[in-house]
């Protein structure tokens, strides 16, 4: 059961007609990005051609592809997002407060380092590895992607998560005032056996009649999420017609919403690689490279036909020159009445220009998908340091959408999974400290683009120390000025170390105290020595002294 599914039906109060009418409009306003998408789709990922024109499935997909650079490169910046940002084999993301003084506690720090370890294993046991990276497939080659994100329950515990990436054909988005997608309208296409599953007898009359004489019978649904006016602040566990957003399913043919129920986040997350002022869907490096990836097609098609008449030329002949038909078989004879009355047409294709043409277009391509920059050069392994200026090269490169990514993609995921678990009991229990006074949190990223933006601060802070260091020479004072903790915390948070590593302020200080008083003992036990070894030396003297004397 997920957790959009209440425990019985509530009854609805939307009008169902008034949400198919927005939808309907919304759609309309969507005309233009559905023939553009079409064209993109065509060229860039052929799998995804069913915006204006439904393919029947299991029919070829790329029959009017001729090149494949343009699929190549954005497969390559994708797999590149997908590793750097959200790789599944290494944690991508920390959570951290946002008051200081509870950063500095040990239980708080200790929670929340359990609590974004265990999000990462949820991750890890869902699908979501493998649908966000046909999200990113998405906005690399249209510039939009939508990733709904679903939370199961079982018995109002969490169950874990469940993702799709949903094909831009089947949505329709809108903003709020802030710009901020908080509107999505998905079609559904479910059979009459599949929508009694998941609606029960509310799927609709036709459906109901379809499912005893033709339960295959395929009938369309409108899932509409958009938020609810609620009089005052949600509760933290609420039902589902008081949670902040709200969710309707509506059967097209009957116009009869199906299902009412509600989110307390918006389940889809709508990431837009850049945006112009008034759009609401966004543009992408295959929109940038769509001249190109559509010029090298077509040149590569009239390239191959200039190959093909090369290999096999059309032939020339004089009118009654040949006797019979002209064979072109191996080992076959063809009477003609003159020798010259039967000859090739020579291929007058410019080879060198051709390659110089495509070649120029084909690197035009990859540089708009930065595979020239992001691609492994071939030979020996990189080095950490070549590694490292391939992810400070690829964060300037992608500055402006990393962080349109963050506030669009990554934050509202990690939120979202962050309260799910939370309200269904799945992380640890929370310390004292911050039940009684609570604490903001923030989102902080540990993967390699992210580490590599916060390389310069720890440069910084390395190249400070050598230089302070150096005129501690001259003047050893000088290292007052330095606090060495403060320094040695950011080095270790910057560069993603698990934040359990760090021993506390209170247990800095007691290590400390230790350590004093074991040097403080040693020092007193030094010099009780050395007065035992003075004492015995005076005695040994005064011996030495009085037996001369005698």
């Amino acid at each position: 059961m997920y957790e959009k599914e209440p425990g019985k039906h509530v009854e609805p109060t939307a009008s169902p007609i008034a949400l198919l009418k927005r939808y309907d409009r919304l759609k309309g306003d969507r005309t233009n990005w559905d023939t553009l998408w079409e064209e993109l789709a065509t060229f860039l990922m052929p799998g995804k051609v069913d915006f204006i024109t439904a393919a029947t499935k299991g029919t070829k997909r790329a029959a009017q592809v001729y090149d494949s650079t343009g699929i190549h490169a954005l497969q390559i910046l994708s797999a590149s997002l997908h590793g750097s940002l959200t790789s599944p084999s290494t944690k991508w993301f920390g959570l951290r407060f946002r008051q200081d003084e509870l950063n500095e506690n040990r239980d708080a720090k200790d929670w929340l380092e359990k609590c974004s370890k265990g999000i990462f294993q949820e991750f890890g046991k869902c699908n979501f590895s493998t649908e966000v990276a046909e999200a990113y497939q998405d906005m690399v080659g249209f510039g939009t992607a939508v990733l709904q994100f679903d939370v199961k329950t079982k018995d109002s515990e969490f169950d874990g998560f469940n993702f799709r990436a949903c094909h831009l054909a089947e949505v329709v988005i809108a903003e709020s005032e802030e710009g901020r997608v908080d509107t999505i309208f998905r079609k559904l296409k479910l059979t009459a056996r599949q929508a009694h599953q998941k609606f029960g007898d509310d799927c609709g009359d036709k459906a109901m009649k379809a499912l005893e004489t033709d339960p295959d019978k395929v009938f369309e649904y409108v899932q509409a999420v958009f938020p609810r006016e609620l009089k005052g602040e949600p509760a933290m566990v609420a039902p589902p017609h008081q949670r902040p957003f709200a969710c309707y399913f509506i059967s097209v043919i009957d116009k009869k919403i199906c299902k009412e129920s509600g989110y307390y986040e918006l389940p889809f997350m709508v990431p837009r690689w850049a945006k112009t002022t008034g759009d609401v869907y966004g543009f992408g490096p295959g929109c940038v490279a769509r001249p190109d990836v559509k010029t090298l097609n077509e040149a590569r098609k009239l390239a191959m036909k200039a190959w093909e008449k090369s290999i096999d030329p059309p032939l020339k002949a004089m009118q009654n020159g040949i006797l019979g038909k002209i064979d072109l078989r191996p080992s076959t004879v063809t009477y003609v009445r003159d020798m010259n009355n039967l000859e090739p047409i020579v291929n007058q294709t410019n080879w060198n220009a051709d390659s110089l043409m495509l070649g120029d277009v084909r690197a035009s391509v990859r540089r708009i998908f930065f595979s020239d920059q992001l691609e492994l050069n071939e030979g020996p392994q990189m080095t950490a340091t070549e590694v490292q200026v391939r992810y400070e090269l690829m964060q300037r490169l992608l500055g402006p959408t990393l962080g349109r990514l963050q506030s669009e993609f990554l934050n509202p995921v990690v939120e979202r999974a962050f309260y799910s678990m939370l309200r269904g009991n799945a992380l640890p229990p929370m310390p004292e400290i911050l039940q009684e006074v609570g604490g903001d949190l923030d989102i902080e990223y540990v993967g390699p683009l992210a580490r590599s933006q916060k390389m310069e601060e720890v440069t910084g802070i390395q190249r400070a120390v050598d230089g302070i260091m150096q005129l501690a020479q001259v003047n050893p004072e000088v290292l007052d000025i330095v606090d060495v903790d403060k320094a040695g915390r950011t080095i270790t948070e910057r560069l993603g170390a698990p934040a359990d590593m760090l021993r506390g302020d209170e247990q800095v200080n007691e290590l400390r105290q230790s350590r004093q008083q074991q040097q403080q003992a040693q020092a007193e036990m030094d010099q009780g020595q050395q007065e035992i070894a003075g004492a015995q030396q005076i005695a040994d003297l005064e011996q030495t002294v009085n037996g001369s004397v005698q």
